[in-house]
């Protein structure tokens, strides 16, 4: 295989999205009460793409966020000269070489960054897609269940729930309004749910995303309340070092907890499935690229949980379609705001009929539009 001949970045560029109304972490503070978009909130209004290349010609691409590029620009010349099939040494070697900076966060970012390139660039260079690298495809299409319901008035919620129905979607997520430090926080909540399920019925499966802002004896409140609307899962009701609030919280309830997307190592992962949480839901973009998405599934398989990744991207499709359905089930579709990855790229599947289905082009299978 070839080696890796250089790691630059492209100019950086604004992102805009729209705002959507929903719970926040930060929602204790009245003053950042309010919508905010979602690269607002993963901090991803400045972004760029990184781009490897080979002493062979070939090149591959990949987006981060600035303080993102930053790191990764520091690791350029760390990872100059690995050959392209070297993956899991490249992978345990930059994670050593970044201990004193964080295990975890923008290091982690950075590394799952690399880890991607050097698997596009081996998939391109054996000509075979990703997935094939990782297993194989386990079946032909991907189910995929549709995200976005954030709060709205009740008949623009329920006409957006039919509209997935329709689309073919048999599980959906919804995003929940308010938390402890809302007085009305507990009836916001459950008139959202009973929206829902009152325009869609119960044959469809309905998750809900707290996004780490509860706390456990709100959680124990709120989700026992929520009981008789049968929820699939709830997500991220806790912050996401709350362990042990998470063990407590699995022992209070009956409906399935999912976390991860905030979590960082397989370490993280393996304290969340012994805490009761039995849905994780790390992003290949986030926790460590496919190499740490891998070791992550293997470890969920024994405890008989699953793994959701979080978000649709077209690295989590290759992840996903490569591992067994009783481990990893589906995908989420972000239906209203996606990537803003995919305004310079082509070749990103979406569903059809609450199906998605990859191409066996080389790589991750996508071509990027940078002039």
């Amino acid at each position: 295989m070839s080696r890796i001949s250089s790691v630059s970045l492209t100019e950086f560029e604004e992102v805009r999205q729209p705002a959507y109304p929903y719970v926040k972490p930060t929602d204790y503070y009245k003053q950042y009460l309010g919508e905010t978009s979602p690269v607002e909130a993963a901090m991803l209004s400045r972004i760029c793409f990184a781009r490897m290349t080979t002493e062979s010609g070939l090149s591959s691409y990949i987006a981060v966020s600035e303080p993102v590029a930053d790191f990764i620009s520091n690791l350029s010349g760390s990872i100059t000269g690995f050959d392209t099939a070297e993956i899991s040494k490249a992978w345990d070697y930059l994670y050593r070489k970044t201990l004193p900076l964080g295990r975890a966060g923008l290091a982690m970012h950075a590394i799952s960054a690399i880890n991607l390139l050097m698997f596009d660039l081996l998939g391109k260079e054996l000509k075979v897609p990703v997935y094939k690298l990782t297993g194989g495809a386990t079946r032909g299409a991907v189910r995929a269940y549709a995200s976005h319901l954030h709060p709205l008035p009740v008949k623009e919620l329920q006409e957006e729930a039919m509209r997935y129905v329709e689309d073919g979607y048999r599980t959906m997520k919804m995003r929940f309004a308010a938390g402890p430090a809302d007085p009305f926080a507990v009836e916001k909540n459950i008139a959202l749910v009973k929206a829902i399920r009152d325009a869609v019925g119960y044959e469809v499966e309905l998750a809900g995303d707290a996004w780490m802002s509860w706390n456990y004896n709100f959680a124990v409140f709120m989700i026992s309340r929520l009981e008789k609307f049968e929820m699939r899962w709830i997500e991220e009701p806790l912050l996401p070092d709350d362990f042990d609030g998470f063990s407590r919280l699995t022992r209070s309830v009956s409906t399935p907890i999912s976390s991860g997307e905030h979590h960082y190592h397989v370490y993280d992962f393996k304290r969340l499935l012994d805490s009761g949480v039995t849905i994780l839901q790390p992003d290949t973009t986030w926790v460590g690229g496919m190499t740490a998405m891998l070791k992550i599934a293997s470890l969920a398989e024994t405890y008989g949980a699953w793994v959701i990744p979080h978000s649709g991207n077209i690295y989590n499709l290759h992840f996903i379609v490569s591992q067994p359905e009783s481990v990893a089930p589906m995908a989420e579709y972000l239906t209203k705001y996606r990537e803003w990855m995919e305004q310079h790229a082509s070749g990103i599947p979406v569903p059809e009929h609450g199906y998605i289905k990859l191409s066996e082009k080389p790589g991750f299978g996508i071509t990027h539009d940078l002039k």
